[in-house]
């Protein structure tokens, strides 16, 4: 493994700090008031799946990661991919407050940090991957960062790295060849983002690939041809970054809700988002 240079992020504050002031403050309320006071009351979901969903863990949160995800296993159980399927078309009927874990982008770090946190806590999760700049020269963790809006690179898991995740029973998901915004594609730069994604994932490592990630997660960021694409490449999951809710039983819907946190966020915060009740998730449009 490559020794961390000073361009690496050390820190969550050091991949995505605010843009600006009026980002700052938007922050200052939602991270460092609403965030906080949301969770002293509110009512609670008791039979519900919950997708959830990071990018990150750096070395120094690690300890607080541990007791974050011992607090969410303390309030539901983790389910695969496979188990969201079942629940959601009706062949499983398991109910409870029920999570699913994805985690974006592919970063070394997921394997160094936080893996070791769920494998001991037997959290299941699906590792989504852009596999066009695995592996590739020095410049590839640059690339990803320009693409992906990152203020700073941070290493990517191998190909290595990422069979001996799958041999510990971590899924291998798709998140487009090179983490662009597939709104603004071309009908061929869809094949291969979409459709190319998988290829490559499905080339290296054994298994299908079936679960698609797309970047940036916002309803503006997916149009209705590439989720066409992807249903058409033979994905069975397709997960969005929009919060929501979902109900055993009631089918698969167009696409996945998932709630976003990062591990170094309050815990009560992040419990908070995975426990909240809220009206059962009917995906909005995409883009045109």
């Amino acid at each position: 493994m490559p020794d961390l240079s000073p361009a690496y992020a050390t820190s969550a504050s050091e991949m995505t700090p605010p843009a600006g002031l009026s980002d700052r403050v938007k922050r200052l309320i939602l991270r460092g008031i609403m965030d906080r006071v949301r969770p002293l009351a509110y009512e609670r979901t008791t039979d519900t799946v919950r997708c959830l969903t990071f990018h990150y863990l750096f070395p120094q949160e690690r300890e607080h990661a541990t007791r974050l995800f011992a607090a969410l296993k303390r309030e539901g159980d983790f389910i695969t991919t496979a188990e969201l399927v079942s629940l959601l078309d009706g062949s499983s009927r398991r109910r409870g407050r029920l999570f699913h874990l994805s985690v974006d982008d592919g970063f070394e770090n997921i394997a160094s940090e936080a893996h070791p946190i769920l494998h001991e806590a037997g959290i299941p999760y699906a590792l989504m991957v852009c596999p066009a700049f695995i592996e590739k020269p020095a410049d590839a963790c640059e690339a990803f960062r320009r693409n992906a809006r990152y203020a700073k690179p941070l290493l990517l898991a191998d190909w290595a790295t990422l069979a001996a995740l799958a041999r510990e029973n971590v899924e291998i998901g798709a998140h487009t060849l090179t983490h662009r915004e597939v709104s603004k594609l071309s009908e061929d730069e869809l094949d291969a983002e979409i459709a190319g994604c998988r290829a490559a994932v499905e080339a290296r490592l054994p298994g299908d690939c079936t679960s698609f990630a797309w970047p940036f997660g916002r309803t503006t960021a997916m149009s209705e041809r590439a989720l066409a694409r992807a249903r058409a490449s033979g994905y069975r999951a397709i997960f969005s970054s929009v919060r929501g809710s979902l109900q055993a039983g009631e089918g698969m819907p167009r696409y996945l809700p998932r709630h976003h946190f990062e591990p170094g966020w309050p815990i009560s915060t992040v419990v908070y988002y995975a426990t909240r009740a809220e009206r059962r998730f009917v995906p909005p449009p995409l883009a045109a």
